[in-house]
Parts: structure tokens; sequence; C-alpha cells
């Protein structure tokens, strides 16, 4: 039971960081929706997660001045502590996915071109929450069709606009980095037309233990740095065999 938000775990963070409680909050809730809400084992949530922050200000010397949101002359300080959390957190959930039950892959979704970071997260999550997908993925199946169908009926998204225009939607493979096909994409649909792919380049590629999928909400032309640098995150793994047996053996 791993899906956001927060799934089946308590997760405590600590810190010796002079930080004050309103900034500290504003920290983690930045972080968390990052990290641990943006990952997916199979989409089911649970009723007791939790992840907290403690900060005791043991860093703090004398006289040295407490980090807050409301003090704009600490406003750096604020955002490199958030952004060191967030690399944190986003450690400890991507080994939360990587030890998924009965996981084989560990995939890495980057959804571009978004009109925002809400609509980018809700395909992406979508995607990862695909029963279709994941069984498509373990069994070394460049499927594009499951991973457009997932982004077509993402609850709350629009078409057109304001949303998706599966005419202008792409989805590649792309190599992880450290695996033999690193940076490598292969395009499986480019602005709603499916390509000639080369199957036995994606047979190679998802054999690999990490892969990515890239999906593009415009045409490559009209991407920009800026989608670039704002693309939404989202982690999962596939559905095996292995996870049937340890749910279909699982007795309360």
């Amino acid at each position: 039971m791993i899906h956001p938000n927060m799934a089946t775990l308590l997760s405590i963070i600590c810190t010796d960081a002079p930080i004050a409680p309103t900034a500290l909050q504003a920290a983690l809730t930045a972080a968390a929706g990052r990290s641990f809400n943006s990952i997916s084992i199979d989409g089911d949530t649970s009723t007791n997660d939790t992840v907290a922050i403690l900060a005791n200000g043991a860093a703090c010397s004398p006289g040295s001045p407490v980090v807050e949101t409301s003090n704009s002359s600490n406003a750096a300080d604020l955002t490199a502590f958030t952004s060191a959390l967030t690399q944190l957190m986003t450690s400890l959930a991507q080994l939360i996915v990587r030890d998924g039950e009965g996981a084989t892959k560990f995939v890495t979704l980057r959804v571009r071109g978004a009109p925002s970071r809400a609509v980018g997260h809700r395909l992406a999550s979508t995607i990862a929450r695909s029963p279709l997908v994941k069984t498509a993925l373990y069994g070394r199946d460049a499927n594009w069709g499951r991973i457009l169908c997932a982004v077509g009926y993402a609850e709350g998204v629009e078409e057109g606009a304001a949303g998706v225009e599966p005419s202008r939607v792409g989805v590649s493979f792309v190599g992880a980095p450290g695996g033999s096909h690193a940076g490598q994409e292969l395009k499986l649909l480019v602005n709603g037309e499916p390509q000639d792919v080369d199957e036995a380049l994606a047979g190679r590629m998802l054999a690999e233990e990490d892969l990515e999928i890239l999906v593009k909400l415009k045409p490559a032309e009209e991407l920009d740095q800026k989608d670039v640098e704002d693309e939404v995150l989202f982690w999962t793994c596939d559905f095996s065999h292995e996870y049937v047996t340890i749910n279909g053996d699982y007795r309360t």
C-alpha cells in the first residue's frame, strides 16, 4: 500500500538547523510534494501515514538568526534548507519504490509541457497507477497506447490548451543514468502519431532495472528550457507475478 498522499509508512527526519516551526512546516510541505507524494507502488493508500521533521536548533550559535518565513533577510537560507530537505526526502522515497513488493523495475516518469504543475502531477500519478502500464513494463512491451490512454482518462484534466491535446502528445522511453542506454531516447509517439519502433532496442531498454518514461504535452519544437526545468517527476515500479503472489497469499 504505497501511494500519495503517503502510504503505510512512518518517516521521521531530524535536523539541528536553527529554523522556526512555520518555516520548517513550509519546507516540509514543499519537499513532501516532490518526494513522498510523488511515488506510487500500487495506487492504494493507507490511513496511518506520517512524515514528520524535528528541529532542535543545536547548530545555532549564540546571537545567530533563526530562519523564519517572515524574515526576508534569510530567504536564501530557507531556500537552501528546503532544497537539501527535498533531496534527502526524494532519495528516501525512491528507496521505497525500489523496495516495492515484487518490483523488478524502477521507473521515473517525466511530464513536460503541462499547463501547470498540478496537471502534470495528476497525469504522472495516473500513469503510475495504471495496472496495464505496469504489467506492460514487466512484460517488456513498448506499449505507448496504454500510457497515452492513462493520460487521456486522468481525472480533472481538461482537453485542449488547458490540459491535454492528443495530437500534440509525445511518449518516449529514455535510458536511465548508469544504464547501457543512458540518455538515449526511443520515441514511441510523436505529436499523437505512432513511430516505427525498434522493438529489439525497446526490449533491451526494458530489460534494464531502471527506465525513464518521458511524456511531452507539446511538440518538441515548442518546448523550451523552462518546460524542462519545470517538468514533473514521479516514481513508480512494475507489476510482476510476485506482486500478485505476495498479496494473494496475504491473510489478515
